[in-house]
């Protein structure tokens, strides 16, 4: 069997055994000209009658080299001579960079996927494909162990990462260049890889060389086993926290509920794995999820109640047997609006007010009933304020301790609309009436207010 005939049945048994593309796909290929780019195209072009596959062509001019024109030159000859369409864009990363005060090389990335997602919207049944290499996971693997990775972070690249596909995993740098020099495919270097301003490259370019020259000569081959060794150990935790996840955090209404008693009764490694996959989900990927924000948050729960801890625009806050997470309200949204019948928004809560004559109206939590003489007064909603005092039969009570003897978590409290006029609290909406305004015998007209949560 000749080398070819090789490389191509490695290649379809990646893309079977990791389920990565399948027929009638289109599959975005990020060309940058490179080696590895030259290589991935090329392959699926050999095999894109076999999965009937549209392949289509994506490069972005990052602006940072001066011979940058000639990748972008080359990944058009090779989408004429293969009859794929191509795709071309120009934005520099260095500017944007600047802009958003990253490095270059995360400012790149950014920049290059969202230019490949624009193109995977204009299509149906629609794959990045990415040209990352057995190599090129070795790298990634001492990179985030040189940054004090995690289990996730140390299983590095996936053959498949949502619209993200990876065909070329399985194939070392040694072997892509061999193909290309046997098969005259051109290719274009990157001088910037060549230079050791970036981590990435003084790994390739130090790192590597030294181990593979001084302990072990097969040291991406073996990483690449870890990784795979890592993956199953990582499906069998996921597992376990799932179950425990389900268990032990729940949703209502936007916001997330961790038991207390229950969390506390689970090994460390469990509560981590747990907390990793909350923020996880309210961050929307594991990028910048650090193991001191999961052990802050575990701490947290042995604190007293009350006690708060923010991250990334959600508070998590200790609220007698739970840990309430819910994202950062506005606090200037909702501080006062003139009470007017109606329906009428307030922070979490819809509130409708109406007048009736029919006296009998049965009052509840969340349907307060006032004789309409109140409206006399100049009423409007707000937020709590400290030393609020609401007038109960016989006493007044301080507002605070309403919402401590209904256990209102601190975090939840400034959300409740209070009733009130310059003077007087008439009610926490939803939760306490004064007795002021009461419905009485004389009464001949009603104030109706029922509140509904809205989240």
């Amino acid at each position: 069997m000749c080398t070819k005939t090789k490389i191509i049945n490695k290649f379809k048994s990646t893309i079977e055994k990791n389920n990565l593309i399948e027929k009638n796909d289109t599959i975005i290929v990020g060309a940058s000209g490179g080696p590895d780019s030259q290589f991935l195209i090329y392959l699926l072009n050999e095999v894109k009658d076999y999965y009937k596959i549209n392949i289509v062509l994506a490069h972005l001019n990052h602006l940072h080299r001066l011979d940058a024109s000639e990748d972008e030159k080359l990944v058009e000859k090779t989408g004429e001579k293969l009859g794929f369409k191509t795709f071309i864009d120009h934005k520099s990363m260095d500017d944007y960079a600047k802009k958003e005060k990253i490095s270059a090389e995360n400012a790149g990335r950014i920049l290059r996927y969202d230019f490949f997602r624009s193109i995977k919207n204009k299509y149906k049944n629609a794959k990045i494909a990415v040209a990352h290499n057995k190599d090129d996971q070795a790298e990634t693997v001492l990179m985030r162990i040189i940054r004090g990775s995690g289990l996730d972070g140390l299983r590095a690249m996936d053959y498949k990462n949502k619209d993200i596909i990876r065909p070329i995993m399985d194939f070392t740098k040694s072997e892509i260049l061999k193909f290309l020099d046997e098969e005259k495919i051109s290719y274009h270097i990157d001088y910037t890889n060549l230079e050791t301003d970036y981590t990435r490259n003084k790994i390739r370019l130090e790192m590597l060389p030294y181990i593979q020259d001084n302990f072990n000569s097969s040291i991406s081959e073996s990483i690449y086993r870890t990784v795979n060794i890592l993956k199953d150990s990582k499906e069998i935790i996921d597992d376990v926290t799932n179950f425990k996840y389900k268990k032990l955090v729940n949703q209502e209404n936007g916001e997330y509920f961790i038991d207390v008693n229950l969390f506390e009764r689970e090994k460390k490694s469990v509560k981590r794995n747990i907390i990793r996959k909350l923020l996880i989900e309210l961050n929307g990927s594991n990028q910048d999820i650090r193991m001191v924000y999961i052990d802050d948050i575990i701490e947290l729960l042995d604190l007293k109640n009350g006690s708060q801890y923010v991250f990334k625009g959600y508070s998590f806050f200790k609220s007698y047997d739970k840990v309430i997470i819910r994202k950062n309200l506005n606090n200037k949204k909702n501080q006062s609006v003139k009470f007017e019948l109606g329906e009428i928004s307030f922070g979490d809560f819809k509130i409708n007010s109406y007048l009736t004559e029919n006296t009998n109206v049965k009052p509840s939590r969340n349907k307060m009933i006032f004789d309409s003489k109140i409206l006399s007064n100049n009423l409007f909603l707000r937020k709590r304020k400290n030393g609020d005092r609401i007038k109960l039969k016989g006493f007044t009570k301080k507002v605070k301790a309403v919402f401590i003897d209904n256990k209102i978590a601190q975090i939840k409290r400034d959300n409740y609309p209070i009733l009130s006029d310059e003077e007087n609290v008439y009610a926490i909406l939803s939760l306490k009436r004064s007795n002021l305004y009461m419905k009485n015998d004389n009464s001949k007209e009603v104030l109706v207010i029922e509140v509904t949560y809205e989240k």
